[in-house]
């Protein structure tokens, strides 16, 4: 049959239907291994929540990412590029003492696992490297430094022009007295530690048991008791905000998950 110019219409030819299939199956691929890896990021976030619960640290909400394509590759090495763990609200405490971040965001990268053992809680989740992000509001930090040995109390943080300012009350002869501060803020194994400078009292004249006060506590270090953070990881780096302390937490060879039976 002629076309309209008077040649032989053609008949669409085999390489035609072969790409069109190849198409179609690359597409029931891509399909299939999303939707594997959305299965075994709920089976991982089963096993995290698990992990968590053991650590007691609670949380408000908890999501697993699993990245890096294909998975289906990265099932049959036991390798994984990448692990992502969302939380928020996440309540942590040792002993009497508890802090609250409000979110932590945790990536884990170089993860393996044998993904069947894993799911039957046979096998643990260990990463290459994890890094974990978030910010200590200015409250919760208030609530982790106890200046009681020098008298100062109801201690509020916020950060002005870069740095850490500090203000509160002394208690003295009898006396409450408002004072402020610059708080250095500086990272000692791990640990977060603030020096506080330049501290005086705000529009009153500070009698000199107050003065012998500040002055001892312009001399010494204080550590914050922040609770050990999830999975073992270490602070590495943090950065004085408007919104708080953005701490930056890292750690190697890291145990994510740990087998919950005999293998």
């Amino acid at each position: 049959m002629a076309g309209p110019s008077g040649w032989p219409r053609r008949r669409p030819g085999r390489w035609q239907f072969v790409l069109g299939l190849v198409l179609i199956v690359a597409v029931i691929v891509v399909v299939a291994d999303r939707a594997a890896s959305a299965v075994a990021a709920n089976q991982l976030q089963s096993r995290v929540a698990q992990e968590l619960q053991a650590r007691e640290v609670g949380y408000a909400s908890l999501d697993v990412t699993v990245g890096g394509v294909p998975f289906l590759t990265q099932v049959a090495r036991g390798h994984y590029d990448s692990i992502s763990i969302d939380m928020t609200e996440v309540r942590l405490h040792t002993g009497d003492l508890e802090a609250t971040l409000p979110a932590l965001q945790v990536v884990a990268t170089g993860v393996a696992a044998d993904a069947a053992a894993v799911a039957r809680g046979e096998a643990s989740v260990v990463a290459e490297r994890v890094v974990g992000r978030a910010v200590v509001s200015y409250a919760g930090l208030a609530g982790l430094v106890n200046l009681q040995d020098y008298s100062v109390s109801d201690v509020t943080f916020a950060e002005r022009a870069g740095a850490l300012h500090a203000s509160g009350s002394v208690h003295v002869a009898g006396l409450s007295l408002p004072i402020e501060a610059t708080a250095e803020v500086s990272l000692l194994d791990g640990q977060i530690n603030l020096q506080f400078r330049d501290a005086a009292a705000v529009g009153l004249e500070m009698p000199e048991a107050g003065l012998a006060l500040l002055d001892a506590l312009v001399n010494a270090v204080i550590v914050v008791a922040m609770p050990p953070l999830p999975f073992d990881i270490t602070l590495d780096t943090l950065e004085v905000t408007p919104a708080g302390l953005r701490i930056v937490a890292t750690g190697r060879d890291i145990t994510l998950v740990q087998p919950t039976q005999a293998g």
